[in-house]
């Protein structure tokens, strides 16, 4: 799969997958997995994209895909993510990015996940702050 950056926490539930990943992107994923039965998980470290100190964990994308999807529409499936991360979205996690979807779906997407925007806003490590 390619991907652009370095490619992290990458997991298909169906597999034996070699865990790769900080510790807070594993718990993402193991809560991802065990809150939704997931086909493929995505824990994406998207701070890079944003203004905050080096090796920063404050932003992520997940792609979770599953068949537990089935019958919601969006909203419904970003609650259930929402919930499995509840601590992590009270704590270290600013920002989350959701694309759950159902195997169909990933299919007809060509089992790609889309690019965030890089960020527009500005922060206190900008220059003359």
């Amino acid at each position: 799969m390619a991907t652009l950056g370095r490619p992290l926490a990458t997991h298909r539930a169906s597999e034996k997958a070699v865990v790769r990943g900080t510790p807070l992107e594993q718990a993402i994923r193991e809560k991802l997995e065990q809150a939704t039965g997931a086909e493929v998980i995505e824990v994406l470290n998207e701070s890079r994209m944003h203004n905050v100190p080096p090796k920063a964990e404050t932003h992520f994308r997940v792609v979770v895909v599953s068949g537990r999807f089935e019958g919601m529409n969006r909203l419904q499936r970003h609650r259930v993510i929402h919930r499995a991360l509840a601590d992590e979205l009270a704590g270290p996690v600013h920002a989350l990015a959701v694309d759950a979807l159902t195997p169909a779906e990933w299919r007809t997407r060509g089992e790609s996940r889309g690019l965030s925007p890089d960020c527009r806003g500005g922060s206190r490590f900008d220059a003359g702050d």
